[in-house]
């Protein structure tokens, strides 16, 4: 994208494209390796294969459709755990293992955009990654007291290493952005009582120390998650991302209506379809279209419904925003 517009810096490509968000990198400690810059914990096994992250999950590097870089996780250090005793010995990640001051540069350098920063808190995918995830599901049932330890013990692990996040890059960042996929193509992965046993009480307090810290909140989930919206809006979630409209549930109409004014949108633009298939009016169509439905009550951030990756030609990311940008792109 850089080159086909003669941009020589991200900076000038988000000037090009009429950006007003900056993404902080880096906020991931498992599935990638955007932390190695503010890590600063004990030496990690990681090789041109295979790596280890900070909560000690074994990944194997592979890809996806041969475009799209993605690891697997394969080694999941609780998968025996039994009682919440063996929970809470696992060698949890310190404050004292990171420091995020390092990320004070690029906030800087894109301190006339909205800053979007914070880590992952996968309180959910973390969980089943270090467990397994047919063990998290089944024991979701079988043994929910061990469930819900894991996820509370990632819940304090987060809101510790966060705290001191929001701390060092205080005034540096606007929004935290956490993720946790709830959803899939069909719906829920939990039923929405068994997601609140589980996860509510847990985002409540996260979004409440990013809230201390006069952040606002935006929670990424896949699928179709409109069963949790009311819930996620009650425990603080100022604005949902990425708003997969072809996911059951997921009408953007239908949110609009139900969710809109309570709760900001972000996304919504086809990732699956329009996108990477359409031709350029399709997705200028179809991009107005979102536009209108999501905008309808207010609140909506224009994106696409995922990371728009490198299955979507240039001409279509280009399209896209021309839809909202006065001067257009050529």
């Amino acid at each position: 994208m850089r080159k086909h517009l003669s941009c020589e810096t991200e900076q000038q490509l988000l000037d090009k494209l009429g950006c007003d968000f900056f993404y902080s990198p880096g906020r991931d400690i498992s599935q990638n390796e955007g932390f190695m810059p503010f890590y600063k914990g004990a030496k990690l096994d990681i090789t041109d294969k295979q790596r280890t992250c900070p909560l000690g999950i074994r990944w194997t590097r592979g890809a996806y459709d041969s475009k799209f870089s993605v690891d697997e996780a394969v080694e999941n250090p609780l998968k025996n755990a039994q009682t919440e005793k063996d929970i809470l010995n696992h060698n949890w990640p310190k404050a004292k293992d990171f420091d995020f001051s390092v990320l004070q540069a690029e906030c800087q350098k894109n301190a006339n955009r909205v800053i979007i920063g914070g880590l992952w808190t996968g309180i959910m995918g973390d969980s089943y990654r270090l467990c397994g995830f047919e063990n998290f599901l089944l024991n979701t049932a079988l043994n929910p007291n061990l469930i819900k330890c894991l996820i509370d013990r990632m819940r304090d692990m987060y809101l510790e290493l966060n705290e001191k996040y929001f701390s060092q890059l205080k005034g540096k960042i606007d929004i935290w952005f956490f993720g946790n996929d709830f959803g899939s193509q069909d719906g829920l992965l939990l039923n929405p009582d068994m997601w609140h046993k589980f996860f509510f009480e847990n985002i409540k307090k996260l979004t409440a120390l990013a809230h201390g810290f006069g952040l606002k909140v935006m929670m990424h989930s896949c699928g179709g998650i409109s069963g949790i919206i009311p819930s996620l809006i009650e425990a603080g979630v100022d604005i949902l991302d990425p708003i997969q409209i072809t996911a059951k549930g997921m009408n953007p109409q239908a949110l609009a209506e139900k969710f809109g004014g309570k709760i900001v949108f972000h996304g919504g633009i086809d990732t699956q379809q329009i996108l990477p298939y359409g031709t350029v009016e399709d997705v200028k169509k179809h991009s107005r279209q979102i536009i209108d439905a999501l905008s309808k009550k207010g609140g909506y951030i224009f994106a696409g419904s995922q990371i728009l990756g490198p299955d979507i030609p240039v001409e279509n990311i280009i399209a896209m925003y021309n839809t909202v940008n006065r001067s257009q792109i050529q």
